[in-house]
């Protein structure tokens, strides 16, 4: 019999702490949702393993290694069997000290409670069935890289633009539902919605969409059923209709878009079908993500930017709209990123581990390190034997954006390099590769 073991635990952090997710600091001044981490743990004869999902932008290599090493002092042996991901909210903390984040202290309590969340979810395994359902229907999502009229490409080039041509690429429109059943109730629901989560902006605290999804989802079926949400490949997909004037960075968008989720979901509910997990197969690989090599002309035009830009500075969140706005705060922090990225990144590399559980003969699990495009989901939905895929970005760690190859030519923000991001320009088709090569195992 199949066990299934679900907790979660709180990590909203102290008042002061800075938010993450965009290039100036956010001194987070409150709380509108509280921050969780999620466990879900799956256990079939002698095999264990499972998801940790944070209320963060983003996982560490520092963080997913810490708590593994945690878990095993403690005796779990399924340690390495776990993906540790992120939903990507821009409304969390910082988890660099540097940038005004989580302090030693601070991060030593998000890592105990990862290890809590597990440990409890380990004692509550208890026999239970899954059930399965998608729908090719997903109204909130858009490409967010845009043709322009003059041939370039741009990102989020602003609502009502007139000089928009077309979207650059697809959507991934697949929602997925897992339903987990214990003794004829339903005790956690799980997700898989390609979106971005960045739709609250400001200082105070909230897990965005995913947040007001599950509080929507919870208050039709009556009681706190846990719902964890996993963030398909959305690296140029974000929730911005550029043929609507309306304002879609607040709060009210979040709880706009939870509640549409939310609808989508309950739907679902009521065209499960049952999976029959008769075995559990957990397969990974490194995955090194060289950065990319920055050369000497690229440095000498960003000192140049710099110098022509002097001191102007901005009161407004630094994000990717400035560059299409042409917001020279913005274009000078990309510059001195330049430089820096150059200094600590360029010509170096990190390894990832990519972790897929093949559960039955039709649910899958699969995940990739920072935000690949939509169009590798794409590809290994198309690939994959199984008929439900569940493709989780932001998994055991971050390494930028991962991009189509040709992209690079094109433009946009997604290309350009950051400190801990700017992946080599082959690393999506590199990705992809590895994928192909762990589900054929």
């Amino acid at each position: 019999m199949l066990q299934v073991g679900i907790s979660k635990q709180i990590i909203t952090p102290e008042r002061g702490v800075s938010l993450a997710g965009y290039f100036n600091r956010r001194p987070n001044t409150g709380v509108l949702d509280d921050l969780q981490v999620r466990a879900v743990l799956f256990k079939k004869d002698s095999v264990v393993c499972g998801i940790v999902s944070f209320e963060l932008v983003s996982t560490t290599l520092k963080l997913v290694g810490n708590v593994r090493d945690k878990l095993k002092a403690k005796g779990y042996g399924f340690a390495d069997n776990l993906i540790m991901a992120a939903t990507h909210t821009h409304t969390g903390p910082e988890l660099r000290p540097e940038r005004g984040g989580l302090n030693d202290k601070q991060f030593a309590c998000l890592e105990d409670k990862a290890v809590c969340a597990v440990e409890e979810a380990y004692a509550n395994l208890q026999d239970s069935t899954l059930e399965l359902a998608k729908v090719n229907n997903n109204p909130c999502a858009f490409n967010r890289r845009y043709w322009m009229k003059d041939g370039t490409v741009a990102t989020n080039p602003g609502k009502l633009n007139p000089n928009i041509d077309r979207p650059e690429g697809p959507v991934d429109d697949e929602i997925l539902v897992l339903a987990v059943k214990q003794d004829s109730r339903l005790a956690g629901i799980i997700c898989n919605i390609c979106n971005h989560n960045d739709t609250v902006g400001g200082t105070l605290v909230s897990a965005e969409w995913p947040g007001r999804m599950e509080r929507v989802i919870q208050q039709e079926i009556g009681y706190d059923v846990p719902v964890l949400t996993l963030i398909g490949c959305s690296g140029n997909i974000n929730h911005f209709d550029v043929g609507s004037g309306s304002s879609q960075t607040c709060y009210a968008e979040a709880c706009r878009i939870g509640k549409v989720y939310g609808k989508i979901v309950m739907g679902l509910l009521d065209v499960l079908e049952p999976a029959d997990i008769d075995k559990i197969r957990v397969d990974s690989s490194d995955f090194v993500v060289p950065y990319q090599v920055i050369s000497e002309e690229r440095a000498v035009e960003a000192e140049a930017i710099i110098r022509r830009l002097g001191s102007v500075s901005s009161d407004k969140d630094l994000t990717s709209e400035g560059i299409a706005a042409g917001d020279g705060a913005v274009a000078k922090m990309f510059a001195e990123q330049l430089l820096d990225f150059k200094k600590k990144c360029s010509g170096k590399s990190r390894t990832f581990k990519l972790m897929n559980f093949k559960m039955g003969g039709d649910l899958m699990f699969l995940s990739a390190p920072g935000e690949p495009f939509t169009e590798a989901g794409l590809h290994i939905k198309e690939k994959s034997p199984f008929k439900y895929n569940f493709v989780n970005s932001y998994g055991n760690g971050t390494c930028g954006y991962m991009c189509l190859p040709e992209c690079y030519q094109r433009g946009g923000y997604e290309i350009l390099p950051v400190v801990g991001g700017g992946p080599r320009e082959d690393s999506l088709i590199r990705l992809m590769t590895a994928w192909d090569e762990l589900l054929s195992k």
